[in-house]
């Protein structure tokens, strides 16, 4: 003992580590757990109400289990703004909220086609929510929509935030969130972009079966889902329902919707919804998008020295994209100039016993050349006539001549009654290359 004290006294800061560990071990082993004094928020939702807005909230409820299962409940509730909502939701829940941990924030299109900027800079202000949580429009309620996604939660099985992640890096291209909402937003063309999904009842998408809303007052509620099993209770004098199967009072079953993930995209103006690119719209698009290296390309009636009336799709493998802007007797040029890397991976044609093959191709026709230009500028072709229709520069036309041609390009828009319209004076090009990868 002696010895040991000696060797403390010889060594000051292990002694310090003994006082300190005295200390606060006992505070620190007595002390609750966070999740007892704080509801996690895990997925927000928001939709317009008469009194301004309804906020719903995904939260996750610790509870003891031997499976991969996690427990969440929903909560809602209506006020006039998103800072009120969530104090009602916090009585409702018992805990003090905390959205830090949020990993998604749902929009509907009523709401969206008003100010959706005021809407979120009300949620980034008044909460600490993060800017780079992911946030995506949808058809129906957004309520609705989080009471689909309840059934998804559960550790080991798929959720929306992956379908989310997925398109922001395959499909559509572009980020998804509260900053790049804003950077949009604020840019000289005032254009944001959101990941669309669809609260559907067809049989394409993930068919769910989450839980009910609250019914009952207005004022807001819960209900259980995820892997909950317990039964109804009261909370303001709204009844609540579980999670899964039929109404715990024995009512009707639960409603299944089904989640579908197209690969459309919500475009804003102004912060306010503009239109919702369709997936045909969205690949002309991506023709242009400097990001997108991943797509399928399908041209018709395709007759070389290889091929007979055939129907080929090419796999994209890469592209480079160089943008060239000028001027032709002042008038604008936007033209792309596409190199791409393809490969042959479906053909079919009338005349071969197997309708699929995937033949070895070392090099294109020049007949399959200008099949492959010709559809690629077709594509991009719906996606032109939809940004000069709606007014929507999406693929950063003013910013590149803005950067390249500042003086041209004032001069071209002073000339416009409609500055605004100015792409409907703009000539594009697009040029196309394709190479088979060997």
């Amino acid at each position: 003992m002696k010895k040991f004290i000696k060797k403390i006294l010889n060594k000051p800061m292990l002694f310090v580590f003994l006082v300190v560990l005295i200390l606060y071990a006992p505070i620190a082993l007595l002390m609750p757990a966070d999740t007892s004094l704080r509801a996690i928020v895990t997925r927000i939702g928001i939709d317009g109400s008469p009194e301004g807005v309804e906020v719903s909230a995904v939260v996750f409820v610790p509870t003891p289990n031997t499976n991969y299962t996690e427990n969440y409940k929903l909560f809602s509730a209506e006020a006039e703004n998103v800072a009120l909502a969530f104090q009602k939701i916090s009585r409702y829940a018992g805990k003090k909220i905390a959205l830090n941990l949020a990993e998604m924030i749902v929009v509907n299109e009523e709401i969206s086609s008003g100010n959706l900027a005021k809407v979120i800079d009300s949620l980034t202000r008044s909460t600490d929510v993060l800017n780079n949580v992911p946030l995506i429009c949808t058809n129906e309620s957004a309520k609705d929509f989080l009471n689909a996604t309840l059934n998804l939660n559960s550790a080991s099985d798929l959720n929306v935030e992956e379908l989310i992640h997925y398109s922001q890096d395959k499909v559509y291209n572009t980020e998804s969130n509260i900053e790049s909402f804003y950077q949009g937003y604020f840019s000289p063309q005032k254009i944001s972009m959101l990941g669309y999904i669809e609260l559907a009842s067809g049989t394409s998408g993930i068919t769910t079966s989450g839980g009910s809303s609250a019914s009952g007052s207005s004022d807001g509620g819960e209900s259980s889902g995820g892997s909950s099993s317990s039964g109804a209770s009261e909370s303001e004098g709204q009844a609540t329902s579980s999670g899964q199967g039929e109404s715990s009072g024995g009512g009707e079953p639960q409603k299944k919707n089904t989640l579908l993930n197209e690969g459309r995209i919500a475009v804003y103006k102004d912060g306010t919804l503009s239109v919702v690119l369709t997936p045909e719209q969205l690949k002309g698009l991506n023709w242009l998008n400097p990001r997108c290296n991943e797509s399928y390309l399908t041209v018709y009636n395709v007759t070389d020295e290889v091929f007979t009336n055939a129907t080929i799709t090419f796999k994209l493998l890469r592209k480079k994209l160089n943008i060239n802007v000028y001027f032709v007797n002042d008038i604008p040029v936007f033209e792309g100039n596409l190199s791409l890397i393809m490969e042959v991976d479906q053909v079919k044609q009338e005349n071969l016993d197997s309708d699929v093959m995937q033949p070895e191709l070392s090099i294109i026709s020049p007949e399959l050349r200008n099949k492959v230009n010709m559809q690629a500028k077709k594509e991009f072709k719906v996606a032109q006539d939809l940004m000069i229709e709606n007014k929507l520069d999406l693929v950063h036309v003013y910013d590149y001549f803005k950067a390249f041609h500042p003086k041209k390009f004032e001069r071209f828009l002073n000339s416009l009654y409609d500055q605004s319209n100015f792409l409907e004076g703009v000539i594009f090009k697009l040029k196309i290359t394709p190479h088979i990868s060997l």
